[in-house]
């Protein structure tokens, strides 16, 4: 069984998830800009104000996303359960006889499939990131005991080790997130979203294993920029806006 063309479903989830996780980003760097302090010499995650702002945000964030799915999976169930369950698969057969070309691109298991991996991914890989940031979290504070307390470790060693273990905070939930996309690609048969999902991730790896942190000057505060981390946020807010964008346009009734 189809739904209608006009119902796109699965993106408009997607879009809204990007929507959500852009406000919440902008909400946490006017956040950062107003508690960070100018002459800190540690990691902003190291502030306790700045770092119980951030899992607020990450919480509110996360518990939006699950209601957003949750309501879109009550909206598909509700388009189909005017079909009996053993009717349905006639209905489908019927549909592709009667419109042909024009119905929806994939079937109404299958856009609740992928409806089901993406929850996954946006709510339950969102927790495990806000678990594995805890603990990441609790990594640094240890290095910069370490450095404070005189130990055989530089200012230049430590920023080197920040900057390289930053790329195992997002590993886990970029992977989640391009996952989601290549799956979408495999169901839709759609190589572009195989390609760009595969562009991504070779970025985050170059960046991950060659670049260097970068300082620039930002109204007068020097921000140290984190290239996976850059990467990574760009990817969840406007990588999934995009990709929402691209399915609502080239796939009927997703």
């Amino acid at each position: 069984m189809y739904i209608s063309i006009k119902k796109h479903v699965l993106s408009k989830a997607i879009m809204s998830v990007a929507v959500v996780k852009l406000v919440a980003a902008v909400i946490e760097g006017v956040v950062r800009f107003l508690l960070e302090k100018n002459n800190s010499s540690s990691p902003d995650m190291l502030d306790i104000m700045l770092w119980h702002s951030q899992l607020i945000i990450s919480i509110i964030q996360i518990a939006i996303t699950a209601v957003i799915f949750f309501v879109t999976w009550k909206r598909l169930n509700h388009y189909v359960s005017v079909i009996p369950p053993e009717d349905r698969k006639s209905m489908g057969d019927l549909q592709k006889e009667y419109f042909g070309d024009n119905i929806a691109s994939l079937s109404v298991s299958s856009v609740n499939r992928l409806l089901q991996l993406w929850a996954v991914i946006f709510v339950a890989a969102e927790l495990t990131y806000l678990f594995t940031s805890i603990m990441y979290r609790r990594f640094i504070g240890i290095l910069m005991d370490a450095l404070s307390n005189g130990e055989a470790m530089t200012d230049g060693t430590f920023i080197m080790l920040y900057n390289m273990t930053h790329g195992f905070k997002y590993l886990e939930i970029l992977s989640a997130i391009l996952l989601g996309v290549v799956m979408t690609g495999i169901f839709l048969n759609d190589r572009y979203i195989k390609l760009g999902s595969l562009a991504v991730l070779l970025l985050f790896l170059v960046s991950f294993g060659a670049l260097q942190m970068q300082t620039v000057n930002l109204l007068g505060r020097e921000v140290g920029i984190v290239w996976t981390s850059l990467i990574y946020h760009i990817t969840e807010t406007l990588g999934l806006f995009m990709l929402s964008i691209y399915l609502s346009i080239r796939y009927k009734g997703l």
